[in-house]
């Protein structure tokens, strides 16, 4: 960034070295220069901390945030889980479907059994 000395400072170096224009020409571009200096120093510092701050808030978020790798794996994870306890649930299903096959059996078995009507024709047959 250019910069220049305002004239009314300018005026006021002219003053100190008594008129001599050369002199106080020579220390204003030494204070421009010193200013320019300064201002290339700390934009170079602004950069490498803002690279280092950069990198620091990478490093970190990488440690934080879920990797495809790790997201795979605990996918893989449940899946293997969720795989297992559907074949759990399976299994009880046939054997609950079973127990209705055999509840299902005997109440039908007992209503005919024990029906009045099909005692009767069961004699009859057993009669003959």
């Amino acid at each position: 960034m250019a910069y220049s000395i305002p004239r009314d400072a300018f005026l006021l170096l002219e003053e100190a070295f008594n008129h001599d224009r050369q002199k106080a020409e020579i220390f204003a571009k030494a204070i421009k220069e010193s200013i320019q200096a300064i201002e290339h120093r700390s934009e170079e510092q602004m950069t490498h901390k803002k690279e280092s701050l950069k990198s620091e808030l990478y490093n970190e978020l990488r440690t934080e945030l879920a990797t495809k790798e790790f997201v795979r794996a605990e996918i893989a994870t449940a899946r293997a889980e969720l795989s297992a306890e559907i074949s759990v649930v399976r299994s009880e299903l046939k054997q609950n479907t079973l127990w209705l096959k055999i509840l299902v059996g005997i109440a039908v078995f007992g209503l005919t059994l024990f029906n009045p009507p099909f005692v009767k024709l069961v004699e009859l047959i057993m009669a003959k």
